[in-house]
């Protein structure tokens, strides 16, 4: 701890010492040449003091440098060097435009990262994906698919045969938190799991995190996926699509403000009904499917310093099954209709205080409704339930050099869950209405994280999160017996709470840290441990995206999931970093773990409390990873031994 403090007083030092002479700022971008999209981790370096910087997924960069004469070079490793001297009399703003390397190594790349970069960072379990990458991926009947990738990941696997969801380390599927941007998605699957609801052509990249989670993220307990969306950078207007067996596509983009404002626009359009009659197979005769999603982003550049992003995004599914499907809703009909939506809106804004410091704030807001219905006239009725979603996001971050990065922030979330409502769909229906009491929870959160350079060889990434959750009011919470099982039968009192109060609370510190040690320069051993508690929980008794799963929050009774993972992994890369091998060890603790009693009603239920089970459990197990980068034949091979024991308890 000693050195460590040692370390970090002493860049302090050195960073004020080099700030008291005269000295201005140099800002700008750096773009690809031939289609003017940003060139992300891209390195400016100042030749003659040997201090440098990293673009930003804009391409954006700020850097201080000395009075007089100056060499600024930028670099990347697939794109031709550029070398500019500059006269540094006032702050300026550059544009570098770099030109691709053409070679057949360089074509070939697929992976997201600079090479080495899983060796020389200090995060232990995270992946990242190009689109490039996912592309160049066997697909299914064409359609590249981001959830059906990471299943292939180590330490992955499906939840089903025909189901895009997945398990990480032991954990279940609603323990994933998945974003698009900085939206979380709670069902991301198109016909029923079949595929997913990302679009590949506005997919920039992806980042997944089943270790070493950084602290700005919160609210799962198992792995994070942060799909980043690709930026409206147009120069000029575009069409491009595509056809399918499944689905067809389209995106047209355009700039509105040369260099200042563009947006773009991509939808899909499936049609496997006319796929399905290609199947002359009774039990799928009636059968009828379909969907539709888009995509609407516009980037605005008014200077320098600042960027405002606005995303929109819609799905909707309809899927209709024939003969009676919902058993467990105690419903029958001679067919049932699914239906499902996501409508989310996200607004963003980046703003560079200076060379070192920049502030980014996110305000999202999304709804997902879930509908199962049936025509029959005496058993006609329609089921609604679904979950709105708003949360705004600040984040501070400061970077001295690639030495020493911080970064502060908070969070808040307010959860509107629609736990239930049944009513009859025809004037001759027999069923009676049923609607169950809607909740309202609010989460919050409060970050800080660091990622130093201690040495050559050393280097950590430190992270704390604060969470803080609670469940509102208007509320009834029943009391059981003691010493009794949970039932209907068993309720003794019951405990009303007001609006604007809160019915129960929880809060709880989730320590990151990660530590690398680099035995070379392309082979390193690296170590973590976290804690994530996740509140927001669903239950379900499918392997489906079955609109039939109930989400609930963290109550008196339902405890929230606290996963603790501790994690070792051994990562070199080979022939140059066109190879990259890695060895990794995981436990994993897990506590309030879901389960449900069987033959028991969920979607319906008045009393959830008297069907829920929670245990304990461990998962541990071995990854072992190897990816070929470059070359005609790329791709990666993964395998997993793993080993996940519960003890549940009775309610």
């Amino acid at each position: 701890m000693k050195i460590l403090l040692g370390c970090v007083l002493l860049n302090v030092f050195f960073v004020s010492f080099c700030l008291a002479q005269p000295r201005f700022e140099v800002t700008g971008y750096v773009r690809n040449a031939q289609t003017d999209a940003p060139v992300a981790s891209a390195t400016v370096l100042l030749l003659d003091v040997g201090l440098g910087t990293l673009t930003d997924s804009m391409g954006y960069f700020a850097l201080s440098l000395p009075k007089g004469n100056q060499t600024l070079q930028v670099s990347h490793q697939s794109f031709e060097t550029q070398q500019r001297t500059l006269t540094a009399r006032a702050n300026m703003s550059l544009t570098f435009r770099l030109t691709e390397r053409v070679t057949l190594l360089r074509e070939a790349t697929v992976t997201g990262s600079q090479p080495g970069q899983n060796v020389r960072s200090s995060s232990v379990g995270v992946t990242t994906l190009s689109v490039r990458t996912l592309k160049q991926l066997p697909t299914l009947m064409g359609e590249v698919d981001v959830l059906r990738t990471v299943q292939f990941l180590p330490g992955v696997s499906n939840v089903g045969e025909a189901s895009s969801g997945f398990n990480v380390r032991g954990g279940n599927a609603d323990q994933n938190l998945i974003l698009m941007d900085d939206a979380p998605l709670f069902n991301a699957s198109h016909l029923l799991g079949f595929i997913s609801v990302f679009n590949p052509d506005v997919v920039q990249d992806i980042n997944f995190y089943r270790g070493s989670v950084p602290a700005g993220y919160g609210g799962r307990a198992a792995s994070v996926l942060h799909t980043r969306l690709k930026e409206a950078k147009a120069t000029r207007f575009g069409v491009s699509g595509g056809l399918g067996l499944i689905s067809s596509r389209l995106k047209i983009e355009a700039p509105l403000i040369r260099n200042k404002l563009a947006f773009y626009a991509a939808g899909r359009l499936a049609y496997p009904d006319q796929l399905l009659k290609l199947f002359p197979i009774k039990a799928l005769m009636g059968v009828k499917a379909g969907f539709t999603d888009g995509v609407l982003r516009a980037d605005y550049f008014p200077n320098a310093k600042n960027k405002l992003s606005l995303t929109l995004f819609s799905s909707a599914d309809r899927f209709r099954l024939p003969g009676d499907s919902l058993r467990q809703v105690e419903l029958d009909g001679s067919q049932s209709v699914f239906n499902w939506q996501t409508q989310m809106v996200s607004l963003g804004w980046s703003h560079y205080l200076s060379a070192r410091w920049q502030i980014q704030t996110t305000g999202v807001c999304s709804r997902y409704r879930s509908t199962i219905s049936t025509p029959d006239s005496a058993q006609a009725y329609k089921l609604t339930s679904g979950i709105d979603y708003k949360q705004v996001k600040t984040g501070l971050s400061y970077a001295s050099s690639t030495r020493l990065q911080t970064e502060v922030g908070l969070s808040g979330i307010l959860y509107a869950i629609r736990s239930g409502q049944l009513e009859p769909n025809h004037p001759a229906s027999q069923v009676n209405p049923l609607f169950l009491p809607n909740v309202q929870a609010v989460e919050a959160g409060l970050y800080g994280q660091a990622e130093v350079t201690l040495s050559k060889r050393l280097s950590a990434q430190v992270g704390l999160r604060y969470s803080w959750f609670g469940r509102m009011g208007p509320a009834k919470i029943y009391t059981y017996r003691t010493g009794a099982s949970r039932s209907p039968e068993t309720i003794s009192d019951s405990v009303l709470t007001g609006a604007g109060r809160f019915a129960k609370t929880y809060g709880g510190l989730e320590p990151r840290l990660s530590i690398r040690l680099a035995l070379s320069e392309r082979a390193s051993i690296k170590a973590g441990l976290s804690r994530m508690i996740q509140y927001l929980q669903q239950l379900t008794n499918t392997t489906a995206a079955l609109p039939a799963d109930r989400w609930l929050v963290a109550d008196t009774y339902l405890k929230p999931q606290v996963a603790d993972q501790a994690s070792l992994g051994y990562f070199q890369n080979l022939r140059n970093d066109a190879v990259e091998v890695s060895v990794e060890v995981f436990y994993k603790r897990l506590n309030n773990v879901n389960d449900f009693k069987g033959g028991t009603t969920l979607l319906l239920n008045p009393y959830p409390e008297t069907v829920f089970l929670q245990g304990s459990g461990f998962s541990r197990g071995l990854e072992l990873y190897v990816r070929k980068n470059v070359g005609l034949l790329t791709g990666w091979l993964s395998y997993t031994y793993s080993q996940t024991r519960f003890l549940v308890f009775g309610p």
